[in-house]
């Protein structure tokens, strides 16, 4: 499916409500006067787009890098806008691109690499501060500005590596290697953006999982946030990074292995898992996610955001413990809510607010993923839980009938609550997890009552 709306007169910031558009697979809002920052998610409201054209209107602010992420787009363009800041690499990795233009701005820096051979100077004309193939080339103080900003880079690594040392072991790559027979694909489990995950089995009997990132792209500064994230913070609904290695290319983090994998799998890949994650089981989960993320928000003395918080990065233990994990997007945020400038990290382009609310909407798919059984992308197929008031028709049927229908509801109406269109209108992560232990104060007052009728 497609909409076009392109010469309509629309006034206003990017349609966020799209994304109830599920089938979209493209979008022309071209020639009109829309205005504000390309939607940092982009990637998520248009999950299966293939061609995208926001040309001609007034978008400011950078280039998302999420752009980069919409693995089927053939067609993009922003061109005649007021973007700014460089062209995010990522967009030049796209498999499927094969137009692209982004003429007509104010972008700075080198032009990407683009797998595609249709992409010509034309794409980028009248971006005066624009270099590389096909342009000109880029200048040598440009260039040492950023070969010394690479040296910053790799000086800040070596740098937290000695303080980190003290909580988390390094590890040469040699035993990382040997325990992984050679990063054989028999020990592979995962595999995810950033890289390749392993099982691996150490002399002494530990068994751990090794993120082995990919060594094709620069990847240095999620390396880092990674290290500077979990490798400083402790929380049992944390997963635990217990080691790393950066030898020469190579950067692999190694945690604490956990044997029931995502709740991604348990929900949407195996039948018989869903079905032993009862009612009890997953409010217990959503309750230990709700503790760990009110903790990173609220209870640290620098406060943490997560960033991308999904069932992928739920991991649980051998007693369904859930842990967060993928903290490559994290931020810290001062006290008065500034984003801390490592130079080097990735800066919100939202503010400090904005970035807390935008967990509490990704961890309100992950309630809604749990309450109905559904993926994220069939949650507005059929009935619309973001703009209506929740009842049980829209709970997984596996659950109800059992005595806890009320606190389902209950359950349900919170999370629709977290995904409130409006940012202001979403509780904070201490009111979730407080609404949360009163429906699992509830979870066992009914597993009591229960028990008792077999006493």
């Amino acid at each position: 499916m497609s909409i076009t709306l392109s010469n309509f007169g629309l006034i206003g910031e990017f349609p966020r409500g799209i994304r109830n558009c599920t089938s979209l697979t493209g979008l022309n809002l071209s020639g009109n006067h829309l205005y504000g920052t390309i939607p940092s998610d982009i990637a998520v409201i248009l999950q299966y787009v293939t061609v995208l054209d926001l040309s001609n209107n007034t978008f400011s602010g950078n280039i998302t890098p999420d752009i980069g992420n919409c693995q089927y787009i053939n067609v993009l363009k922003l061109d005649y806008n007021d973007l700014e800041g460089e062209i995010p690499s990522r967009i030049g990795y796209l498999p499927r691109l094969k137009t692209f233009s982004i003429a007509n701005n104010y972008l700075t820096g080198p032009v990407p690499l683009f797998f595609s051979k249709n992409i010509t100077a034309e794409s980028f004309g009248n971006n005066p501060e624009l270099c590389g193939k096909p342009l000109k080339g880029c200048e040598d103080s440009w260039i040492w500005k950023h070969v010394d900003r690479a040296s910053f880079i790799k000086a800040f690594v070596i740098g937290w590596i000695l303080k980190l040392e003290k909580f988390v072991t390094r590890m040469s790559y040699t035993e990382l290697e040997n325990a992984t027979s050679g990063f054989s694909e028999d020990y592979l489990v995962g595999n995810g953006m950033l890289g390749k995950v392993y099982k691996a089995i150490l002399p002494n009997g530990w068994i751990l999982a090794i993120k082995k990132l990919n060594d094709w792209e620069n990847l240095e500064d999620e390396f880092v946030s990674e290290i500077t994230t979990l490798g400083g913070l402790r929380h049992r609904n944390l997963l635990p990074l217990i080691g790393f290695c950066a030898e020469k290319q190579e950067r692999l983090l190694v945690y604490k292995y956990m044997t029931n994998g995502s709740l991604d799998e348990w929900l949407h890949s195996n039948e018989v898992k869903a079905k032993i994650l009862d009612f009890p089981r997953r409010a217990k989960i959503a309750l230990g996610i709700a503790k760990g993320l009110a903790w990173l928000h609220h209870g640290y003395e620098l406060h943490v955001t997560h960033g991308s918080i999904s069932t992928r990065c739920i991991l649980l233990d051998q007693n369904l413990e859930p842990k967060i994990s993928n903290f490559w997007e994290a931020k810290f945020w001062s006290k008065n809510d500034s984003a801390l400038s490592w130079s080097l990290f990735p800066v919100a382009e939202y503010s400090g607010l904005g970035s807390y609310k935008q967990d509490i909407y990704c961890f309100g798919v992950v309630l809604l993923e749990l309450v109905t059984g559904k993926e994220p992308h069939e949650l507005t197929s059929s009935r619309n839980l973001f703009d209506h008031s929740p009842c049980l028709l829209d709970a997984d049927r596996d659950l109800l009938g059992k005595g806890a229908d009320d606190l389902i509801l209950q359950f349900l109406e919170l999370a629709c609550d977290c995904v409130k269109f409006f940012p202001n209108e979403r509780p904070t992560m201490l009111e979730v997890y407080d609404r949360l232990k009163n429906i699992s104060q509830g979870r066992r007052d009914w597993i009591q009552k229960i028990s008792s009728k077999y006493d």
